[in-house]
C-alpha cells in the first residue's frame, strides 16, 4: 500500500479545482463562525500559520486580510492556486505532519479538514507539534473527527484519496495530553453532496 501522504497528494494535484467547486455544495459548513472566532482571540498582524491551505480559499483569504499568514499544504497544484489568489502570502510545499519550525514562532495555528489525512496513529505527535510552534497563550484551530475512523484507502471526488480519525473523545483526551487547555469544543453536522457527516470542532489555548 502506497504512503498516505503521497496518496493525498496526488490526489489533491488532480482534483485541486474540482474541489474547490464540491465545496461550494456543502451545505451547514461553521467554519466561518469558528474562523471569526479565532480572529477575534488575535492581535491584527499576529503570526499564523494555515496547516493544509488548499487553494487559499475561503479561510486562508480572510485570514491573510488580518494576519502574517504562512499556508502550508502538500499539494502543488493547490499551491499554485493559493499563491495566483494571495500573491502576498507566504506559502511551503511540505507534508503537515512532518516537523518544519523549531521553537514558538506562531501566535496562532489552523487546521481545517487537514489532520484526518494524517494516519491517526500520528495525530498525538502532531498535537505536540503544533503545540511546540506555538507561542505561550496562543490559539489553535482545529476540524477533527468526531467518530472512529481507521486508516480508510478509497476512491473520493473521482481520486484515490486517504483518511484516517479519532473519534470526539480520543481526540479531546490527545489535545489535553498534549498541552492544550480547550476554550470550545462542539461536534457539528454539515451536509456534505454525499450526505451528512459530523467533525468535531475545537479551540484551544496553550498555556502562559
Amino acid at each position: 500500500m502506497e504512503d498516505p501522504p503521497k496518496i493525498v497528494q496526488r490526489g489533491y494535484d488532480l482534483i485541486a479545482e474540482r474541489y474547490l467547486a464540491w465545496g461550494d455544495l456543502v451545505e451547514g459548513d461553521p467554519r466561518a463562525r469558528y474562523v471569526g472566532d479565532f480572529a477575534q482571540r488575535l492581535r491584527r498582524g499576529a503570526k499564523v500559520l494555515d496547516l493544509g491551505c488548499g487553494a487559499g480559499e475561503p479561510s486562508t483569504r480572510f485570514l491573510a486580510e488580518r494576519f502574517d499568514v504562512t499556508g502550508v499544504d502538500i499539494s502543488s497544484s493547490q499551491l499554485r492556486g493559493a499563491k495566483q489568489r494571495l500573491p502576498k502570502t507566504s506559502f511551503i510545499q511540505a507534508d503537515i505532519a512532518r516537523p518544519m519550525f523549531r521553537g514558538a514562532v506562531f501566535d496562532g495555528v489552523v487546521a481545517l479538514y487537514s489532520i484526518s489525512h494524517i494516519p491517526r496513529s500520528e495525530h498525538d505527535a502532531v498535537f505536540r507539534r503544533i503545540a511546540s510552534w506555538l507561542k505561550p497563550g496562543g490559539i489553535f484551530l482545529a476540524t477533527l473527527g468526531a467518530a472512529q475512523g481507521p486508516d480508510w484507502y478509497g476512491d473520493w471526488l473521482g481520486v484515490p484519496m486517504f483518511f484516517s480519525s479519532f473519534d470526539a473523545d480520543r481526540n479531546r483526551e490527545l489535545l489535553r495530553s498534549a498541552g492544550f487547555h480547550l476554550l470550545v469544543d462542539e461536534v457539528v453536522e454539515m451536509t456534505e453532496p454525499e450526505g451528512p457527516v459530523s467533525f468535531l470542532w475545537v479551540l484551544a489555548r496553550k498555556p502562559e
